[in-house]
């Protein structure tokens, strides 16, 4: 269920709202124009408060009255962090004390009761209520639902510590982080915000990671980007060109690709990209993530960007001191220089307070790990050895005397990404390896230590990355000191020359160390139904196989368009997925599929979740079978097509492999092509069983 956020929701008009010194609205009124300075002062002093603030979009206008009651603006255009800081000191130093605060307010929070908030993503507050006892899920949603938000903050009045709830994107909710500061509730906000998504857009406008922006000076060059993805083609023996890439600048970094002929005016054109062809987002600082060609790239592009955006944002009071410096300077150029103010100098956060920032990101990273574990539970550790460009993560579980290993989700890698960024400001720069380990024992809680590894002895085999990797790292952290074992690591090639063959080979199987990224893991809810999948077993409800026993897989979008005579044309597009163990694809194991009506919808996050796992984890397989078969003389079937060791062989289709050109996938079919003609000679319809493997087979033949 796509749900609108609140902040996207309202209608771009004037948000007029009565708050106290700490922003507790006491009334709100949306009007259609710029409220004047008397509407504004007169509505504060109808709901006796002595501030009132005028949204319009992510801009404020904030009004304030003094002790001798006399109102004027405070401040106008500013962000939501200015304006709650400078309606604090305000109040502080000037606000008068109303003769009604000496009446008794109902409803007023005792020390011990806890005060449920329904917020947005950026942290407006929508409404509030009081409850005795710590609310569950179940009462934050009721709030949230209530006043149509996704988060619910609460916390008691005795206590610096608050819980965040939210809403996922199965609609129902859960707590995101428990027992932490306001500042992390805000991080996890954003981070749960941004992974819940699971591919789909931002909402346009209005959104805490909607942009980024990277000064000039600090924006990669083309060739540098090239160059780096180069490097991780080679380090993972990956079978993809090397030459004659392309590199197209977007917000954060750059897409680099094998360029094919696909015409941009076609919102469906991605589809005509070869199957399985990778495109590498390259972000400034380094970082490079492989995203398959099925997914559109506008749309991965935008959320490579949230997620850079999160990663490298500064925290809260830094960006409130860096947005009052900024609004400060506005005021004093404004008036002519009336203040007198020639500069305003920001003092940065002490090792003290850099330190409690990454120590703080630990906690929620702990509790999203322990939801990971089997039931019963009592010892888990984790180890994360991540550089800019590379990571590997090791999470074991044991209860009693049993081992379990479970893959770490792509979410919450992202999450100690964000702790290992704020970690590189401490003075030894980002730690090499992470290592937690936690107890937890009946009656007694959980039991945490953290060790920040950073390379005073070499790592072990299964933790070191390649060279490269560190040498990404030094390039984005520059550091004083790094150990000298490493320092010779890094200096080594680290790669196969350009000329070694390059098999396409899954990860999983390559020796440990140098170590590609960590397993992607699908675990999502599809109708009411479980969808899981990792590294052994695809689960769907009741259904399931082994990723060993997979003999056939198919996907394929196709898109139709219902023309009209006498009305506009309609669009729809149909999604599906299936694999099974019978080769002649007679009936699926596990069957998938979705139907989208309308031009511009969005692309099911389930379906791009599972094809580029099939492609990561099902077609590397499936491919060196069938390879293998030709090879050894036997004739291969998908559809229509026989494949044999001298070439394929259909209905008055009979090429040579030498006489093959290729075969791409467009438009619902794999289309093939011969030397010297540029019309198709034939097709084999994509949701075929195997048909998505036709591209790499025929391009394996005809090398």
């Amino acid at each position: 269920m796509n749900r609108h956020y609140p902040t996207t929701t309202r209608k771009p008009q004037y948000v007029m709202a009565a708050t106290d010194a700490d922003g507790k609205r006491l009334g709100e009124q949306i009007v259609p124009t710029a409220p004047t300075h008397g509407e504004a002062t007169a509505f504060g002093a109808g709901h006796r408060t002595n501030y009132v603030s005028v949204r319009h979009g992510n801009d404020i206008t904030l009004y304030g009255r003094d002790a001798t009651g006399t109102w004027s603006v405070l401040t106008s255009g500013a962000p939501a962090a200015v304006v709650v800081e400078l309606r604090r000191q305000h109040d502080a130093l000037c606000g008068p004390r109303p003769a009604w605060d000496e009446e008794p307010e109902v409803g007023r929070a005792s020390t011990g009761d806890y005060l449920l908030t329904a917020i947005g993503v950026d942290g407006e507050p929508f409404g509030e209520r009081v409850s005795p006892t710590r609310p569950t899920p179940a009462e934050a949603a009721a709030l949230g639902d209530l006043h149509e938000s996704d988060y619910v903050i609460a916390g008691r009045h005795d206590s610096d510590v608050v819980t965040l709830y939210g809403r996922g994107s199965d609609n129902s909710w859960s707590v995101i982080a428990a027992d932490v500061d306001v500042d992390t509730a805000e991080e996890m906000c954003l981070w749960f915000d941004l992974t819940r998504r699971h591919g789909r857009r931002l909402p346009a406008g209005h959104h805490p990671l909607e942009d980024v922006s990277m000064p000039e000076d600090r924006r990669m060059a083309a060739v540098q980007a090239i160059s780096l993805v180069v490097e991780e083609i080679l380090s993972r023996r990956l079978d993809y060109p090397t030459q004659g890439l392309t590199a197209d600048r977007f917000a954060a970094g750059w897409s680099v690709y094998a360029p094919v002929n696909v015409d941009d005016s076609d919102p469906m054109a991605f589809l005509d990209m070869p199957v399985g062809r990778s495109v590498f987002l390259v972000s400034d600082a380094g970082r490079i993530k492989e995203i398959s060609s099925s997914v559109p790239p506008h749309q991965a592009e935008e959320m490579f960007t949230a997620e850079e955006t999160y990663l490298c944002r500064s925290p809260a009071a830094d960006r409130f001191m860096t947005d009052l410096k900024e609004e400060v300077m506005r005021l004093d150029a404004a008036s002519g220089g009336a203040a007198g103010i020639s500069s305003f100098t920001v003092v940065g956060p002490s090792t003290e307070e850099i330190v409690a920032r990454a120590s703080r990101l630990v906690g929620p990273i702990t509790q999203q790990l322990a939801q990971l574990g089997p039931p019963g539970w009592d010892h888990f550790t984790a180890i994360f050895s991540f550089t800019v460009s590379g990571e590997v993560a090791q999470l074991r579980f044991r209860s009693g005397k049993r081992r379990t290993e479970t893959p770490v989700p792509e979410q919450i890698a992202l999450l100690v990404r964000r702790q290992r960024h704020l970690a590189a400001h401490l003075p030894a720069g980002p730690w090499w390896r992470l290592l937690l380990t936690v107890s937890h024992s009946v009656g007694t809680g959980a039991h945490v230590m953290t060790e920040y590894d950073y390379g005073d002895e070499p790592f072990p085999t299964e933790d070191l990355l390649a060279p490269h990797h560190y040498r990404n790292d030094f390039a984005a952290y520059p550091r004083g000191e790094v150990p000298g074992w490493l320092k010779r690591h890094a200096a080594a090639a680290g790669k196969p020359a350009a000329s070694e063959p390059r098999a396409a080979t899954d990860h999983r199987t390559e020796p440990r160390g140098p170590v590609a990224p960590p397993p992607r893991m699908v675990n999502t809810v599809l109708r009411g139904k479980q969808l899981y999948a990792d590294e052994r077993q695809i689960v769907y409800g009741r259904h399931s196989i082994e990723l060993e026993e997979v003999e056939w897989v198919s996907y394929s979008a196709t898109h139709t368009i219902h023309r009209g005579f006498l009305f506009p044309s309609m669009h729809d597009t149909s999604y599906q997925l299936s694999v099974g163990h019978d080769e002649r694809g007679r009936k699926p194991v596990i069957g998938l599929g979705w139907f989208k009506n309308g031009k511009n919808h969005v692309t099911p996050p389930e379906w791009i979740a599972m094809v580029e796992f099939v492609q990561r984890y099902v077609e590397p397989q499936l491919v060196a079978g069938l390879v293998d078969r030709v090879r050894r003389g036997e004739t291969v079937r998908i559809g229509g097509l026989q494949i044999r060791p001298e070439g394929l062989l259909a209905h008055r289709f009979n090429p040579s492999w030498s006489s093959l050109a290729g075969a791409r996938a467009a438009d619902g079919n794999v289309w093939f092509y011969l030397h010297g003609q540029s019309q198709a000679a034939t097709r084999v319809p994509l949701d075929t069983p195997n048909a998505v493997l036709l591209p790499r087979l025929i391009a394996t033949f005809t090398a």
